[in-house]
């Protein structure tokens, strides 16, 4: 048992799912009409070792975030996602003995970034990109299959198994690498796309998307040789890249 090795690795993995297990009536494994690719949610966050104690908190935000995978009326759903994010923060706030917040606060950044952080500039933008978001995502989505990967990864065998003993963080890694190359095929999409029709909003979509692994990055950055050679073992270099903050630095400005 290496626990900075699972910190550094739930970071990186538990991004691709941003959501939750049950919760409330709804959860990130509910139907959702338009959705799409169905990505199994729990399956995932719990193959990663998602804390049962984060359940009833976090949901009906995880159901949100499955509507936002829609991409359509994107714009509203992420209004709707920011109010459920606050919900889930001020209810895990009450349970301060649940473990791994720190992996939620982290995994979560990028829409404690969007909601919170750079709200005006959002807000400044957010009128143009309601004309124009949900065609420039669906458009890359189609030419890169991020929700195919996604909802691909949820259902491997090697995921399932790992959900069914709690986490498994190395069976989960070697799933990765296509869900990564579709990742670094979307971004660039997306931020000159965005950029394009509405100016300045691909760059700050990217700088919220880049955010957990920011700090993916930074406890990577610190990690022992035994732990990095790990991650060389098991990700490819699509993804390891998003745990190298120079490269990092260099994506927000458009060189993927």
């Amino acid at each position: 048992m290496l626990p900075r090795v699972s910190t550094a690795a739930r970071l990186f993995l538990f991004v691709g799912a941003i959501s939750a297990l049950p919760a409330k009536q709804l959860d990130g494994d509910s139907a959702v009409a338009g959705a799409g690719p169905n990505v199994s949610v729990s399956t995932l966050l719990s193959a990663v070792g998602t804390p049962y104690c984060m359940k009833p908190c976090i949901g009906t935000f995880a159901f949100t975030v499955k509507k936002v995978l829609t991409l359509n009326e994107t714009t509203e759903r992420l209004k709707d996602l920011c109010s459920e994010y606050s919900e889930s923060k001020e209810c895990l706030d009450n349970r301060k003995w649940c473990r791994l917040r720190n992996v939620f606060d982290a995994t979560t950044s990028g829409i404690e970034h969007a909601c919170i952080t750079k709200r005006t500039e959002y807000n400044k933008v957010e009128a143009c990109l309601k004309k124009n978001i949900d065609g420039i995502l669906q458009k890359c989505d189609s030419s890169c299959n991020v929700r195919t990967e996604l909802a691909k990864l949820s259902v491997a065998q090697p995921i399932k198994t790992a959900a069914a003993v709690n986490g498994n963080l190395v069976m989960v890694a070697k799933q990765v690498p296509p869900f990564c190359k579709a990742v670094r095929c979307g971004l660039p999409c997306v931020m000159k796309a965005a950029n394009a029709a509405c100016p300045n909003s691909g760059t700050l979509m990217i700088d919220s998307v880049l955010q957990p692994f920011d700090k993916a990055a930074a406890l990577y950055a610190k990690a022992t040789e035994v732990i990095k050679k790990m991650a060389r073992d098991y990700l490819t270099d699509e993804c390891l890249k998003f745990l190298d903050a120079k490269k990092l630095a260099e994506m927000r400005k458009g060189n993927f």
